[in-house]
This record gives C-alpha cells, sequence and structure tokens, in this order.
C-alpha cells in the first residue's frame, strides 16, 4: 500500500477483535513465563538462579526453532492465522504442566519432567505471541503499527503490573489456607487461563491472515476496492517468495544491528526487571515507605507494593499508547532514542538509596515496558518492505536470542552483590546509553541503499519504496513542528 496514501481512522470490527487477539496472546505470554518465574521459583532448590538458567535453555532452544525452522519457511506459510492458534493451544497444553507438576521431586531436586515443560514453554510461548501472532499485526496494520501495537502492549504492564498483584495475592491466599501448592496454582491461574482460552475463540471466528481474506481492508482503507486488495494481495505474496533478505544478507547488514539490538535491549530490560525491583520495593515498604499511596478497601492499591504497582500500571499504560502514536507520526528511531534516554534517566536514580528515587524509577519502567515490546517489530514494519518483513522477522541473527538468554542471568547475579537492586539499575543504565548510542547511529537511508543493492545483485528492478518511505517520515515531523509553531 502507498505510504503516502492519506492515513484512514479507525480499525473496524475485525481489526478491533484482532487487536484484542494479540493483547490477549501478551496476557498469555506473561503468566506462563513470568508468573511462573515470581511464584514458582520460590519452590525450586537454587530459587530464581534455577528458573534463570532454565529460561536460557528455552531463549537458545527458542533460537533454533525460529531460525532454523521457521524462518526458512516462512514466505512459504499461507494461513498464519492457523500457526498461531495452533501455537497458542500448545502454549495452554504446556502451562498446564508447568502449574500441574511439582518443581521439584522427592529427593529434592528439580523435577526433569517440571523442566521439560518448563523450558518448552519458554519456547513456544514467545514464537506465538511475539512472533506468528504479531506478523498478523503487519498483514492487518502496515502503517499503523506503532499506533496497534501502543495499544495492544498495554497488556504488558496491565498483566506484569497490576494483574500480577491478584495473582500473587490469589495464590498467597490460598496456600496461607493451607492448600496445596498445585491446588493454589490452579486458582490462581484459571482466570488468566480463561482469557487466552477466549483469545483463541476469538481469532477462530473473527480474524484471518489477511484482511482481505474477510472483506476487509489493510489500516482500514475503504478507498482500496476487493479487485485492487486482492491484486495487492497476489502481488505481496508473490514478492515474499523472492524476498532477497536470506539470512546471509542480515548478517551482513550492519543497520540491522544498530537499529534492532536496541529494541531487544529496551525489551528484555524491561520483563527482567521486573523480577528485581519488587524485593527493592519490599525492602523500603518494609520500612514504612510508600503509605501514602494505600486506598483502603481498593484491593488494587490495599498495600504499599500493590499500590506503587498500579501507579506503575497506570503510567505504563498511558507510556505505552503515547510512544505508540510517536512512532506511527515521527517514526521509530526517535520514539526509540526517547525511550533509551528515559531508561537512562531510571538507571541513574535508581542507584540512590532513596524510597523516592526508586518509586519515579518505577513509574519510568511503566513508561517504557509496554512500548518497548512494540518496537522490535515497528522497526521492521517500517524500515523494511512489506513482503520482506516476516523474513526478516523471524530470520534475524542469534544476537536477539543471546541478550534475551543473558540478560535475566545477568540482573539476577548482580543483585546478589553487596550493591543488591542499585547494581541492576545501574546495568540498567549503562544498557539505555548503549540504546541511545546505536540507535542514533542508525541511518534508514543506508538501509534503504544496501536493500537496493541486494535487489540489483538478485536480478530484481531498484527503486525508491524505502526512499520514499523517509522522505514521508520527514515531512511529516516538519508538518507537525509547522503546526506546533
Amino acid at each position: 500500500m502507498d505510504n503516502q496514501h492519506a492515513m484512514p481512522k479507525g480499525y473496524g470490527f475485525r481489526g478491533w477483535m484482532l487487536i484484542l487477539y494479540q493483547a490477549l496472546c501478551y496476557v498469555g505470554y506473561v503468566m506462563t513465563t513470568s508468573y511462573v518465574v515470581n511464584i514458582l521459583s520460590a519452590y525450586c532448590p537454587n530459587g530464581t538462579m534455577d528458573t534463570t538458567l532454565l529460561t536460557m535453555i528455552g531463549t537458545a532452544l527458542t533460537f533454533v526453532v525460529t531460525y532454523f525452522i521457521i524462518a526458512p519457511r516462512i514466505g512459504k506459510i499461507r494461513n498464519q492465522k492457523a500457526v498461531s492458534l495452533l501455537l497458542g493451544i500448545i502454549t495452554l497444553v504446556l502451562a498446564a504442566g508447568e502449574i500441574l507438576i511439582f518443581p521439584t521431586t522427592a529427593a529434592g531436586g528439580l523435577n526433569p519432567i517440571w523442566i521439560i515443560f518448563f523450558c518448552l514453554t519458554h519456547v513456544i510461548a514467545p514464537t506465538w505471541a511475539n512472533s506468528m501472532t504479531t506478523i498478523l499485526i503487519g498483514n492487518w496494520f502496515p502503517r499503523k503499527k506503532g499506533t496497534v501495537m501502543g495499544i495492544v502492549t498495554i497488556a504488558y504492564p496491565i498483566t506484569s503490573a497490576i494483574l500480577l498483584s491478584v495473582f500473587q495475592a490469589t495464590h498467597a491466599g490460598q496456600m496461607a489456607m493451607g492448600k496445596p501448592l498445585i491446588t493454589a496454582n490452579i486458582i490462581a491461574w484459571a482466570p488468566f487461563f480463561a482469557a487466552v482460552i477466549i483469545g483463541l475463540i476469538i481469532c477462530a471466528i473473527f480474524v484471518k491472515t489477511y484482511p482481505e481474506d474477510c472483506g476487509c481492508y489493510r489500516d482500514n482503507d475503504k478507498s482500496f476496492t476487493k479487485e485492487m486488495a486482492d491484486a495487492m494481495l497476489q502481488r505481496e505474496l508473490e514478492a515474499r517468495k523472492r524476498s532477497v533478505w536470506k539470512r546471509s544478507k542480515i548478517w551482513a547488514c550492519a543497520q540491522w544491528y544498530l537499529g534492532s539490538i536496541p529494541t531487544t535491549l529496551i525489551v528484555t530490560s524491561s520483563v527482567a526487571f521486573m523480577v528485581q525491583i519488587i524485593p527493592a520495593l519490599a525492602s523500603f515498604a518494609m520500612q514504612g515507605h510508600f503509605t501514602q499511596f494505600v486506598v483502603p478497601g481498593f484491593f488494587f492499591m490495599s498495600n504499599p507494593i500493590s499500590a506503587v504497582l498500579f501507579l506503575m500500571g497506570i503510567f505504563a499504560i498511558i507510556g505505552s499508547y503515547v510512544l505508540g502514536l510517536l512512532d506511527t507520526r515521527f517514526g521509530t528511531k526517535p520514539a526509540i532514542i526517547i525511550t533509551a534516554i528515559s531508561i537512562i534517566i531510571m538507571g541513574v536514580l535508581g542507584m540512590f538509596n532513596n524510597p523516592w528515587t526508586l518509586f519515579v524509577a518505577t513509574m519510568l519502567l511503566g513508561v517504557y515496558m509496554g512500548a518497548g515490546s512494540n518496537f522490535g517489530f515497528s522497526l521492521l514494519v517500517r524500515y523494511w518492505r512489506p513482503e520482506d518483513f516476516p523474513a526478516v522477522y523471524t530470520g534475524a541473527p542469534p544476537i536477539n536470542s543471546v541478550v534475551n538468554a543473558v540478560l535475566p542471568y545477568i540482573f539476577a547475579a548482580l543483585a546478589t552483590t553487596a550493591w543488591g537492586y542499585h547494581a541492576t539499575f545501574a546495568f540498567v543504565g549503562v544498557l539505555g546509553v548503549i540504546s541511545l548510542i546505536m540507535e542514533a547511529a542508525f541511518s534508514p537511508k543506508k538501509l534503504a541503499d544496501y536493500d537496493n543493492k541486494l535487489r540489483v545483485a538478485a536480478g530484481l528492478e531498484a527503486d525508491n519504496v524505502l526512499y520514499d518511505r523517509i522522505g514521508m517520515e520527514k515531512r511529516l515531523a516538519n508538518a507537525k513542528k509547522d503546526k506546533l509553531a
């Protein structure tokens, strides 16, 4: 679709159904990975060190599955909706194994069967929620993806912060009543399983791989006739088969590293950091801080920690939408740079042994937590061709997998040092600096040059598609500046 065509309003009913499905996928991803670490790590012999190591193993397996199995075949998958549904069902089955099997054996060691379910969940859940389902968003909203992902990623902070309090309180309450661990697991996880099942039903009934498959329009742009939409879809499917972005070409692209490594650092640090920030808040809450945020009678703010997490969730909802809006209107690169700056500030504030600098840092974590999960997807949709997006998204170099595996382990190790959580904040600040420098060096123009070089080498025609997209971004940004002036 022409990137300079006027942006249509709205998302359409089926578009909203896809948005809801993607949001519930994120709920499923968090409840099958983060919640498990937060609760069941306490029943492992070495606590979070065990679950962090297993997460690293799961992430390594994710790389193998994505890079060697999915990526070479992504252009040939016609029914991506069916694959998403299948992965969602498998995720629920594996998650059931996580909570129905006791983590340790009678001898006190890790249960090997539970290890298998844990690791496989960490393979399938991200492949389902962060890869295959997210590709559907790119198919339906090629130009609105920043705003759409700004909406759906609100599910991340809601689930990771606000609903985490509900989940932990429910689980702790069941354990306090003397219920067995498995019983407490079932009761605490049940609402989240139900939400994911509803999402899968919504997808099965209302969502298709492409909007043209059900009489809808990309970006809800009704100015495109069905004949035009069908012809465009056929051209894109054929173009995907001839995509010049093979895995070796991604490896050789410096701009890919400069643009996408910061997105990986941002999202992985936000997810891994949640496990560390709750003990930090708890240490000050035990000293009597944050009581002014408690609202008696309101469950979500009934104690100092849950109150701070609720406020963090509010900031996260606002931040997710605002950064998504900035992404759509001004470009992914500026939005990432702004996020990197906020991470640096957060890292500095967290180095002080003060409850209020920690509070502000927690709010900043919330601001970028939801949006951070969007940037990796949005960067590829904005700066690569639609037909190349699936190949680049699933065939990216293993640096993502390495970062996803190593960062949580580093965070856990730093938290055990004499500096405690201050060390993790300092490390996050360094990651923010690295992200800022790399994203500032990222050049969409050089990427467009490289893309045309690959096309010529493959016998395809060089064109101005990516150059025009960059020019459009600049014109939109200048128009906004003129309007504000």
